[in-house]
């Protein structure tokens, strides 16, 4: 392979604005922030000499690593490629093999993700009702699709979307499902009490950022109200999220991470003696969940572990490294 010298003297730069635009929101999504960071790791791989090649790698995960706390999917894929990087260096191999091999294992896990997402817009569509109401809040690709696709087999459907403050999120789930010809009703987050009692869903569903050991989900601020709304008034809540979500961390004993947001997304002319709380994320516990849609099937939060150690083995041994 021959490196493009000039290219390498610009890669930290490239994987610092990747960086930069994923702490910003201007790459969001877990699955999409972690295809991004796999994408950028190989490029990385592609542009860096092989003497170059252990800096510039260990710098890029790490600056990758920390551009937001809560994205285990992509924190997940870094760790592979830190693992099978370290295995090969203690096994002495050549340089152009190490690189070689980290590209197909970025490869490896892209295809993960893909095929991951896939299965659940298969099996997630099936659970969609028809004639069905459903509730959803801020945006999640994974439902997204999932309604397309129960839209596409049929099913006539309405959702109640919520706007999902401070950024804004239901706005985007709103226009794409519109777009797709789905009725859509638009709610602000505090109506959701209100329009579970005058409409009465049939589900709700919603994404995830993070998944727990314990089977808990992370999502954004607003998911555990509408959790309570669901529980209220009797409509099962889904969450559609695939098992390379999981937190491996939270299985050694560390909490997730609730990322706390700049103030100024919230009130940007807020007046002094205010002071502006912005949490990112909330926790969904494990009983207001009705099942998790994943790769492995509809399973109860208590089966996330023992599916991803039977899809992933690779990656789970990735925690014996860690302990």
């Amino acid at each position: 392979m021959v490196i493009n010298m000039s290219n390498h003297l610009n890669i930290l730069e490239h994987v610092k604005q990747i960086r930069n635009d994923i702490a910003s929101l201007r790459i969001r999504g877990a699955t999409r922030i972690a295809v991004t960071a796999m994408e950028t790791i190989k490029r990385v791989l592609s542009e860096t000499p092989d003497e170059k090649l252990l800096d510039a790698l260990n710098k890029s995960i790490e600056i990758l690593f920390n551009s937001r706390p809560t994205e285990p999917a992509m924190q997940n894929g870094l760790n592979l490629i830190k693992s099978v990087y370290s295995k090969l260096l203690g096994e002495n191999t050549e340089p152009s093999l190490i690189r070689e091999e980290l590209i197909k294992t970025a490869d490896t896990y892209l295809e993960m993700l893909k095929k991951a997402f896939e299965t659940i817009i298969e099996i997630g569509w099936k659970r969609v009702p028809d004639e069905g109401i459903i509730m959803t809040h801020c945006h999640s690709t994974t439902v997204v699709e999932i309604l397309r696709k129960a839209h596409e087999k049929g099913k006539n459907i309405v959702v109640i979307a919520s706007e999902t403050r401070p950024i804004y999120q239901g706005r985007r789930t709103a226009r794409e499902l519109a777009e797709s010809g789905i009725k859509v009703m638009y709610i602000v987050d505090s109506a959701m009490r209100w329009a579970a009692r005058k409409y009465k869903p049939d589900i709700a569903m919603i994404g995830s950022d993070a998944i727990g050991s314990n089977g808990v989900i992370v999502n954004k601020i607003g998911s555990k109200l509408l959790a309570l709304v669901a529980k209220e008034f009797d409509f099962p809540l889904y969450v559609t999220t695939t098992l390379l979500k999981l937190d491996l961390k939270s299985i050694l004993g560390d909490y997730i991470t609730i990322e706390m947001r700049d103030p100024k997304e919230v009130w940007h002319d807020a007046p002094t003696g205010v002071e502006i709380l912005n949490p990112a994320f909330e926790t969904v516990s494990p009983e207001y969940i009705d099942a998790i849609i994943t790769e492995a099937g509809v399973i109860p939060p208590s089966e996330v572990i023992r599916a991803f150690k039977e899809l992933y083995p690779r990656i789970w041994e990735i925690i014996k490294i860690n302990q």
